[in-house]
């Protein structure tokens, strides 16, 4: 049978999500392979539960490496990323339209599995340089309330472990965009704001790399 020969897993993510007052259920059915990718199990679809109970299903688009120079002489996996979306015909390959093509392909995931142990205020680091390569300020009085709010949230985890996943959803409406933070332990936090605050966010892996290994994530991603 098909379904026996991809072996396909299903995972399944609860959580409330509290946005102004009102208290809305999300749920994401993951469903990964038995094929890897630099020891990294890969995600076949997600499929995301609104409160309405209406389902859209996120496929499978692509995914790369992120690596990183240590010390200048070193260069180490950090992990695997790849990228699911609603409408995957939707996205322009070509890496100086991708970015502003992602919108329209929504919803939208960014799905980490990590390669090695690391501190979760080292990926914030990482991620701040990614924002500020792209002119984004990330001090306490600039980064502004959403972008503060992801990195605290990185911040609070105190180490990803290696195999562990992070999961970043992005999803829109109208002039507002919500990400939906999905830890290693299923916890789900939602961020919503201007859709702008989405857009710098994505702004790290497929706007201005920070840094040569970024830009080749960013090629295996786009292209």
């Amino acid at each position: 049978m098909k379904a026996l020969t991809q072996a396909l897993t299903m995972t399944v993510f609860l959580a409330s999500v509290f946005q102004a007052s009102v208290s809305h259920a999300i749920l994401l059915k993951t469903a990964t392979t038995s094929k890897t990718y630099e020891e990294a199990k890969l995600v076949n679809s997600v499929v995301l539960v609104n409160d309405d109970k209406t389902e859209v299903e996120m496929k499978k688009v692509s995914h790369g490496l992120r690596r990183k120079n240590v010390f200048g002489l070193l260069t180490v996996n950090v992990y695997v990323m790849q990228v699911l979306a609603a409408s995957p015909e939707k996205l322009i390959k070509d890496e100086q339209k991708f970015l502003d093509s992602v919108q329209t392909a929504g919803p939208v995931q960014l799905h980490l599995t990590f390669l090695r142990d690391l501190p979760g205020d080292k990926i914030s680091a990482s991620f701040k340089e990614g924002l500020e390569a792209n002119g984004i300020k990330t001090d306490d009085k600039s980064i502004g309330l959403e972008l503060g709010t992801v990195m605290k949230e990185l911040n609070n985890i105190k180490e990803f472990k290696k195999g562990q996943s992070f999961a970043i959803t992005f999803t829109w409406s109208g002039d507002n965009a919500t990400v939906y933070l999905t830890d290693p332990n299923a916890r789900i936090i939602s961020v919503t704001g201007p859709k702008a605050f989405a857009n710098n966010l994505l702004s790290i892996w497929f706007g201005k790399p920070a840094d040569s290994k970024l830009e080749d994530l960013k090629k295996s991603l786009v292209l």
